[in-house]
């Protein structure tokens, strides 16, 4: 999965690639969708607090593969700020769970 933009310096081009080859971002993206499916509706900051990892790079590689959809904004309980919310997608029905 590319992980970086096109306009990206080349350090954070090598730097996608290395996270990728390690094997780390896809070990990210397993706990980000562990989290998003045991407490749908966190945000990415609330996410990154529980599972003690930078999420909010790997949460729209997720969406961006079908696996999880933002829910309605709502205040951040980490922030304090109105942020984004997550939810998994049903893989039987396509449609987000959100409770």
């Amino acid at each position: 999965m590319q992980n970086h933009r096109t306009d990206d310096p080349l350090t954070s081009v090598l730097a996608g690639s290395q996270i990728e080859s390690s094997g780390v971002a896809q070990m990210q993206r397993n706990r980000c969708l562990e989290a998003v499916t045991a407490l749908p509706g966190l945000t990415a900051r609330e996410i990154e607090d529980l599972i003690d990892i930078k999420a909010h790079k790997r949460l729209p590689e997720l969406r961006q593969s079908g696996f999880i959809t933002n829910g309605p904004a709502r205040h951040c309980q980490i922030t304090g700020r109105r942020a984004m919310t997550w939810f998994p997608i049903n893989a039987n029905t396509g449609a987000h769970e959100c409770h």
